[in-house]
């Protein structure tokens, strides 16, 4: 485990849109970092009418057959007042990538064209969700999405989380870098320049984290509700701490570079630390002494 290092202060450039109240971000979305929350909230609203109108142009997004300016005639119909289109909801992103072969929306910045690059990101302030890997990893098995993040029925059924992260582990080390549309790809690479994240924002803490840089950078119409949360159901019981060793020590070795910036930017130097979001309801276990108690704890 790393020394624990005090949390940093806010980079000048989130000090000074602050001050000057630009709206001035745009999303990298990370995988399973509750990107999708975050462009409903940009697009359309907080609320439950609002999901639904997330809903069709989301499943509208991923229709390759559709001309894109369909997709925005249907975008500017169901929009919000200064709203922002972000990533998975952007049509010009729904491309597949040559280098990864997943939708630009989930590909690291760094292996976009460049055409497509500047115009999406241009001289905004880059912003993404970071996450501890294990919790992600466990978030991932518990969404049991199947194309997107894996399906994991042999393991699902009983809930075995520590099977199913060593098999995605495993498959990784043995190539499989790209699988689940990019689900697995490590934190890091989205932080890699050309084009990478700038402003990291705090995952354990979404969704305060969040509306605290909205607010910041001048989104004050912008807010993430508790009911906002597009998040996962499943095998609600299981947690981080439910990892053995082993499987925690595959991914340290795949994710150490995310560890890293979860010490420099956040303070949270434990690379063993057992975690959940208590911000979003059903992100934790329901008996957290107990499970405290009976997790796992490596070094």
């Amino acid at each position: 485990a790393r020394k624990s290092a005090a949390r940093p202060a806010a980079p000048a450039q989130r000090a000074a849109a602050a001050a000057a109240g630009e709206r001035d971000l745009v999303l990298q979305h990370i995988p399973y970092n509750f990107g999708h929350t975050i462009e409903k909230i940009a697009s359309v609203g907080s609320g439950v009418l609002n999901l639904a109108k997330y809903g069709v142009v989301v499943a509208l997004a991923d229709q390759r057959d559709i001309p894109e300016s369909s997709k925005w005639a249907t975008i500017n119909g169901v929009k919000r007042p200064g709203a922002e289109i972000w990533g998975h909801l952007h049509p010009e992103l729904a491309v597949i990538s040559n280098v990864t072969n997943c939708p630009m929306y989930f590909t690291p910045g760094k292996f976009w064209p460049e055409d497509l690059a500047a115009k999406y990101f241009g001289n905004k302030v880059i912003f993404g969700m970071l996450r501890d890997p294990y919790e992600r990893l466990v978030a991932m098995f518990r969404g049991n999405l199947g194309k997107y993040g894996g399906s994991y029925p042999e393991y699902f059924a009983t809930c075995d989380v520590n099977g199913a992260v060593r098999k995605t582990m495993e498959n990784y080390l043995a190539g499989d870098i790209y699988a689940g549309e990019c689900t697995f790809v490590p934190q890091a690479e989205y932080f890699d320049e050309p084009y990478g994240i700038s402003l990291a924002v705090d995952n354990r803490r979404f969704p305060e984290s969040m509306n605290e840089v909205f607010a910041e950078h001048g989104y004050t119409d912008f807010k993430i509700e508790h009911r906002d949360s597009i998040h996962v159901y499943g095998c609600p019981e299981v947690w981080a701490g439910d990892l053995d060793c082993e499987t925690k020590a595959l991914v340290k070795k795949i994710y150490a570079r995310d560890f890293e910036l979860l010490c420099s930017r956040f303070g949270y130097c434990d690379d063993s630390e057992n975690c959940c979001i208590e911000g979003v309801d059903g992100m934790c276990p329901t008996d957290m002494e107990e499970k405290r108690r009976t997790a796992t704890v490596c070094k």
